[in-house]
């Protein structure tokens, strides 16, 4: 990452594509590489936002809220000067799925851009070199070919699902239809993080 920001703008930049607004073209100063990557680190703006959608969901969805309540008091404990483990916050399973549906209704990217490298076919429409894609994301998330009940707001889809039939299309498309993080070589570095 360091790198990247680094080599932006410069002969060395990989990216080859350049934006039309000189203020742009110019190399990062530091300040710009160290806002940048603390940012990164922080990653503020794309948590803050899923959290208050999480809020949201919370608030509408009072059944929701009272089973996340009932795992977490579970899994915790009622005394809150206990220390919180890794251990604690994989058996928050329920509260997992809780995130994974508002990301699911909310996604914090709702499109991914690529650029093919060399011609391709995709779909079968053969593209040139250097052809733009979008992938919408967003549409993906509410597409009932790949979700039961795309519309309807169901941590469920995410709990279990092993254990029930409910969720038959889920269990055939979550590992493609459900890239949270992204993925490839440009996969969120803060994935770890922010669960």
């Amino acid at each position: 990452m360091l790198t990247s920001y680094l080599t932006a703008n410069t002969p060395r930049d990989i990216n080859v594509t350049k934006h039309a607004d000189i203020e742009l073209l110019r190399p990062m100063t530091d300040g710009d590489v160290f806002d940048n990557i603390f940012d990164s680190l922080l990653g503020g703006g794309t948590m803050s936002n899923l959290i208050c959608f999480v809020i949201y969901y919370l608030g509408t969805y009072p059944e929701v809220k009272q089973r996340l309540r009932q795992e977490i008091e579970m899994v915790l404990g009622k005394d809150l000067t206990k220390p919180i483990t890794a251990k604690d916050l994989d058996e928050l399973q329920y509260c997992d799925a809780v995130i994974k549906e508002v990301h699911r209704h909310h996604p914090i990217s709702f499109s991914i851009p690529r650029v093919n490298l060399e011609k391709d076919e995709v779909g079968g429409i053969n593209w040139p070199e250097k052809t733009s894609f979008q992938m919408h994301y967003g549409a993906i998330m509410k597409n009932k070919n790949y979700w039961t009940d795309p519309e309807k707001f169901d941590p469920d889809r995410f709990y279990k699902v092993e254990e029930s039939d409910k969720y038959l299309l889920e269990k055939q498309h979550i590992k493609d239809s459900f890239t949270i993080w992204g993925g490839g070589i440009r996969i969120c570095p803060g994935r770890k993080l922010a669960m």
